[in-house]
């Protein structure tokens, strides 16, 4: 891992440089390029204008019309033109409309309205150098310079057509034989020159170029270098392009652009090479380490594998590790601490079983306690948590859930005990005044249960199932949701029991029949949802008489029964 670090950091390094190195190649490429055109179309308009001032200075002697005459008489223009000379046609215009020409006659749409531009923007006292305009016929772009002739008031122009062809020589050059790819555009982003002379030929429009873009979107910046993308002949290709003015106001750019895969050879090739070479050590070093580390190491990972073994609750792992190093001592330690931890959980296991089965032994002994009370009722506190667990199961609760309802059930009569048993044996129906006490027994049994906080949380919400759901219930009068469900459920338990068993003022019935009597009360004295979950376990067989049966006897510790 250091030895990749300090790789990819190096290599990572040397690209930084080799991009500003770039970046800054490019920048003064640009820039000197763009100093060369500014000078080169300032050296045209000079000589323009030149003629233009000794013009003014000859006027003064006669007409200017008269001047220009002499001059076409004498052919004295042909000096400007032809040879090394950067003008393809010159001319001087009175505002007569007069003129004397010499040079290539260029019948072309586009210049002859460029000429024309140029000689009304003259007669306006304006001096006017245009934009490029590519010549079919010279097969280059040129472009027309006009000055005024005025002392004084406007006597006439001077008009040249000159050639930008040098700038393709200067943008060639700095080409470096198609390294780089050079080219000037004007303000439109229509290509005046460019390195590779071929593009010429094609479209002049440079703007849905995104670096030409760039420079179009730029009017205030002189410079920048970013990076752009271009289609390629198979995909797309990252470019690294630099722009800059070409500093005389004409709005015109040059741009300098490379194949970022070119650029950056040096450093992609450093960075292959480093990789190569980091595989190949690492790989000698993952061989190595694995043929001499082996006896430190699988020691260690057979112990932090009993180690996880052990932490997910495996108590009984222990590791075999033949070694009189610090490891071996460590697993020694470790199989020691194990058995220890083994017979810790044993113990813990053992005295939670025992104080389990003493609590719900206390609590099956009070619910005994109370059925004792009612000989009608035996086995009722037990029924009624088998019929409440199974209304749980079908309601979808979790199993640890589903066991706080059948404890619920299991003491929901608890409060019994405070009701004298003259009230709680009467063969009778109740008179009025025996009801009221008889109705205190769920508050009997919540006053009981406040010796014992744990159960009172865990399941004295089923002390409620006097409770109906529209509000007609006791002790509190609760309505619908207000109940604890708890309290729905075992309200339900409790009625399906009393339905369903001898009383001396009622005889059973089926639990057909009693089914059918919840589900005409839900909604006003049941929870209808928990009277559903009891018609589902009818459905799927959790709820029959013999499994009632069994848990009624079960609870005093009887033989089972089968059936």
């Amino acid at each position: 891992m250091p030895l990749l670090w300090t790789s990819f950091t190096l290599v990572a390094r040397s690209r930084e440089i080799l991009e500003l190195d770039q970046k800054a190649m490019q920048l003064d490429k640009a820039r000197s390029l763009s100093q060369q055109v500014a000078v080169y179309v300032e050296s045209l308009r000079s000589h323009v204008t030149a003629v233009a001032r000794t013009l003014e200075v000859e006027a003064t002697q006669s007409s200017f019309s008269d001047r220009v005459a002499r001059i076409s008489d004498a052919k004295a223009l042909e000096r400007y033109v032809g040879g090394d000379s950067r003008f393809y046609s010159f001319s001087i215009g009175d505002a007569t409309g007069k003129a004397a020409r010499s040079g290539a006659q260029l019948p072309e749409p586009a210049i002859e309205q460029m000429l024309q531009e140029g000689y009304l923007r003259g007669l306006e006292g304006k001096a006017m150098v245009g934009p490029p305009v590519f010549s079919a016929s010279l097969q280059e772009p040129v472009i027309v310079i006009s000055e005024p002739v005025k002392p004084g008031a406007v006597q006439g122009v001077v008009l040249a057509v000159a050639s930008l062809g040098p700038l393709w020589e200067m943008t060639k050059q700095s080409g470096e034989e198609g390294l780089v790819d050079v080219y000037i555009v004007d303000s439109r982003g229509r290509l005046v020159a460019h390195s590779d002379p071929e593009r010429l030929k094609g479209d002049p429009d440079m703007s849905g170029v995104e670096i030409v873009r760039e420079f179009l979107k730029s009017r205030g910046a002189l410079a920048a270098t970013v990076p752009f993308e271009m289609p390629g002949e198979k995909s797309v290709v990252t470019m690294l392009g630099t722009y800059t003015r070409v500093p005389d106001g004409s709005g015109w750019g040059v741009i300098v652009q490379v194949d970022e895969a070119k650029a950056y050879y040096s450093a992609l090739r450093m960075r292959n090479q480093s990789i190569v070479l980091v595989t190949i050590v690492t790989l000698m070093a993952v061989v190595l380490g694995t043929l001499f580390a082996g006896q430190i190491s699988r020691p260690i990972q057979d112990l932090a594998q009993g180690a996880r073994k052990l932490a997910g609750g495996d108590y009984g792992t222990r590791v075999d590790v033949r070694s009189r190093n610090e490891v071996g001592v460590l697993a020694e330690a470790f199989n020691q601490m194990g058995e220890e931890i083994q017979k810790a959980i044993d113990e813990v296991r053992r005295t939670a079983a025992v104080n389990k089965e003493l609590f719900m032994g206390s609590i099956r002994m009070l619910a005994n306690a109370i059925d004792e009370k009612d000989p009608y009722t035996r086995g009722h506190s037990e029924r009624v948590a088998y019929y409440s667990a199974v209304i749980a199961k079908h309601l979808g609760m979790s199993p640890e859930e589903v066991e706080k309802v059948h404890l619920s059930g299991i003491i929901h009569d608890v409060g019994k005990i405070g009701i004298e048993d003259k009230i709680l044996r009467k063969p009778a129906a109740l008179t009025d005044d025996e009801y009221e006490i008889m109705k205190q027994h769920p508050t009997k049994g919540l006053k009981i249960l406040d010796a014992v906080p744990l159960l009172k949380q865990l399941a004295g919400a089923g002390l409620m199932h006097h409770e109906n759901v529209d509000g007609s219930g006791y002790p509190e009068g609760l309505k619908g949701d207000a109940i604890p469900l708890l309290g729905r459920i075992v309200s339900v338990a409790d009625a399906f029991d009393a339905m369903t068993t001898d009383r001396p003022y009622s005889k059973a019935m089926t639990f057909e029949a009693s089914l059918a009597r919840l589900r005409m009360l839900a909604g006003k004295k049941f929870d209808a949802p928990c009277v559903t979950a009891m018609e589902k376990a009818h459905a799927a067989g959790d709820l029959t008489m013999a499994k009632a049966r069994k848990a009624s006897i079960g609870s005093r510790q009887a033989p089972a029964v089968t059936h």
